[in-house]
């Protein structure tokens, strides 16, 4: 039910990116992005915080980049895996490795040191949609998520930098939430944090 309009969805933005870079004036280009990424939940209860260990995931995305001489604007369309994973729950669970698949919209602001080829910095908001969530035990078996527990939306910002080589993109960059994920009336607040490395290609 849900895939019909996440996929109108993506192809409206995908068009709007497209036209976008036709129609801009200057030094514009459109590109795809393959990454990964090291994730990790902190989770406050009361006055008690306690930071999952760090889990990897895939980040797939589509990128434009609108440069106007120092400064550019690049809005980027990624599917990302976001989560962590529980340690020895008071010794009678063993690992779990819960992973949250987003689809998150950033909008940077990057500051370009030389041409086709030097590096950049970047930093700018980013709003997440919770897609679906799936959990896997010590012994690999795998479950879904209940996600009536879990709030759909997430605000956060990217935040990194990187080099260029021509129409090549290599960043690294720091994703936090800003906004607690949880939908559960009870005083427990969980926030996602994420380091991750990618690599684009531009044309």
């Amino acid at each position: 039910m849900i895939m019909k309009p996440l996929f109108n969805i993506t192809c409206g933005i995908l068009l709007v990116m497209t036209s976008l870079v036709h129609s801009a004036h200057g030094q514009s280009s459109v590109g795809i992005r393959a990454g990964v990424m090291s994730s990790k939940q902190e989770v406050q209860n009361g006055d008690i915080t306690d930071d999952y260990a760090s889990k990897l995931g895939a980040d797939i995305a589509f990128v434009a980049d609108f440069r106007m001489g120092l400064i550019s604007i690049s809005p980027e369309f990624h599917w990302l895996q976001k989560g962590g994973k529980i340690e020895d729950l008071n010794g009678t669970v063993g690992e779990v490795s819960m992973t949250f698949n987003y689809l998150e919209i950033p909008v940077l602001v990057k500051l370009n040191f030389g041409k086709s080829a030097g590096f950049f910095l970047f930093g700018g908001p980013s709003f997440g949609y919770l897609l679906n969530g799936t959990d896997k035990d010590m012994d690999g078996q795998t479950n879904d998520i209940d996600l009536d527990f879990y709030k759909r939306a997430e605000f956060g910002a990217h935040v990194g930098g990187g080099i260029g080589l021509g129409p090549i993109k290599i960043d690294v960059r720091y994703i936090f939430g800003l906004t607690d994920i949880t939908d559960d009336s009870q005083d427990i607040q969980i926030t996602n944090s994420s380091l991750g490395a990618g690599v684009s290609f531009m044309f």
